[in-house]
């Protein structure tokens, strides 16, 4: 084998190995922003799920005869507060499963939060938009915002708009109607 030959070999390989490098360095980074996007999707996913199952029980008094629970106490476009005495027992308990939860948004820091009572804890954050609106049982949206006690008695359902994103990923947007069962 001459010098030659043996140049030629190693620049030859030295170009394969650059272009598997680079072939993998994207792989990875891709890989990343996958797994990053999954993570997303899901912890949004699971707040849309919580959010909408306290929602849906807003206003459930199982005592005979009902005591007349407040379903929805205080609404308005980014936040909502709800009540349900799921237990029955009378009264409203705010240590866990809270029968009094705030929701709320604040576009500031990007954070939604949950409140039983207890105190605000973040359960989704890089929310670039949280919108509620108001529907009455002919289906008519119900304004203005907040709501009156007396506009809030007569929601029967809720849009919800989520949009949450990373700084990898596209947004990831939902938009799903809470219909409120004890209406």
């Amino acid at each position: 084998m001459t010098l030659a030959e043996l140049l030629v070999t190693m620049t030859i390989l030295g170009l394969v190995i650059v272009v598997v490098t680079g072939m993998f360095i994207r792989s990875s980074r891709l890989e990343s922003r996958t797994v990053r996007r999954a993570e997303m999707q899901a912890a949004t996913r699971q707040a849309l799920a919580l959010f909408t199952t306290e929602l849906r029980q807003a206003g459930a008094d199982p005592r005979n005869p009902p005591a007349g629970v407040v379903a929805i106490v205080s609404a308005d476009s980014t936040v909502i507060r709800v009540r349900a005495d799921l237990n029955g027992d009378g009264t409203l308990q705010t240590s866990e499963p809270s029968e009094d939860v705030t929701y709320q948004w604040n576009a500031g820091t990007k954070v939604v939060t949950r409140d039983p009572g207890a105190g605000a804890s973040p359960i989704l954050r890089n929310v670039t938009l949280m919108r509620l609106t108001y529907f009455d049982s002919a289906n008519q949206q119900i304004l203005p915002m907040p709501l009156s006690t007396a506009n809030a008695a007569r929601v029967t359902s809720i849009r919800l708009r989520l949009t949450s994103e990373h700084r990898d990923s596209a947004p990831l947007a939902l938009d799903t109607r809470i219909t409120l069962r004890n209406r």
